[in-house]
């Protein structure tokens, strides 16, 4: 039965079931891998299919292969008999203890993510930041409108109501901006611009965050901002692609 994988953007295949399994020993895939093969529905990460039936051409059967079955961990093959079972998933040696302990933490451990990687993220941020822009524009034209010059926004006699109407400007934009975050994340569990990509921001058992959660979360992406861009670029380097306000708020931003 051949195989198909994804390296990056590109789909390769088709590979025979000894190729697959030599590319998966060399760690080539892995059990984050999206791979396809005939009778599945769609593409899915490696650890997913590994280690328990699979359908394909109307006939159940494995994934293992000549005594050598697939950590669900980490997707690498090993000897069956050197596997620790759990219910019907087996795990490496090197993979028990993180394995267990997502299961100890109560967290999705048997089901894996297809994470939403730090550059998809940023262009997603870039777009809600193009439309929070455009508000802040039009706040801004009107504000110079009323103040009665619109070329500076300021009157030539600066008083209290130029300070009243600057004030509530400003104030009118911040609470967009903890609207249009908080709103979009707690209905949909994405904003506009994570739509774009497909992306999507859950919790980490798979359940989707509620308002108070996402209000607490856009005040972790202020403080990510504060930190110089520390708290997003950390996402670049976290096995869940996790930014700081991931950490603190326990959410993951998953592909649809």
């Amino acid at each position: 039965m051949a195989w198909y994988y994804a390296q990056g953007d590109e789909r390769i295949g088709p590979v025979d079931e000894g190729e697959f399994t030599a590319l998966i020993e060399s760690g080539s895939v892995t059990g984050h891998t999206l791979v396809w093969r005939e009778g599945m529905a769609d593409w899915q990460p490696y650890r997913t299919v590994a280690g328990r039936p699979v359908v394909a051409d109307g006939v159940e059967g494995t994934a293992e292969a000549g005594g050598f079955s697939p950590c669900v961990e980490c997707g690498r093959s090993f000897p069956s008999d050197e596997l620790v079972a759990y219910e019907q998933h087996r795990v490496c040696a090197s993979c028990k203890d993180i394995f267990f302990q997502r299961i100890r933490e109560g967290g999705a451990n048997l089901r894996h993510w297809n994470y939403g990687g730090f550059w998809v993220r940023f262009f997603a941020r870039i777009i809600d930041g193009v439309i929070g822009g455009f508000v802040g524009f039009l706040l801004s034209l009107v504000q110079s409108m009323l103040l009665g010059d619109p070329g500076t926004g300021f009157g030539q006699d600066p008083n209290s109501m130029n300070l009243l109407v600057v004030g509530g400007s400003s104030l009118l934009g911040i609470i967009f901006g903890v609207a249009y975050e908080v709103w979009f994340l707690g209905k949909f569990g994405a904003t506009p611009g994570k739509m774009v990509f497909g992306l999507k921001v859950i919790r980490s058992d798979g359940s989707p965050i509620s308002y108070w959660r996402a209000f607490g979360r856009y005040l972790g992406t202020q403080l990510s901002s504060l930190t110089l861009m520390i708290g997003y670029i950390i996402a670049a380097f976290d096995d869940e692609k996790r930014a700081l306000h991931d950490h603190i708020c326990d959410t993951r931003v998953v592909r649809k």
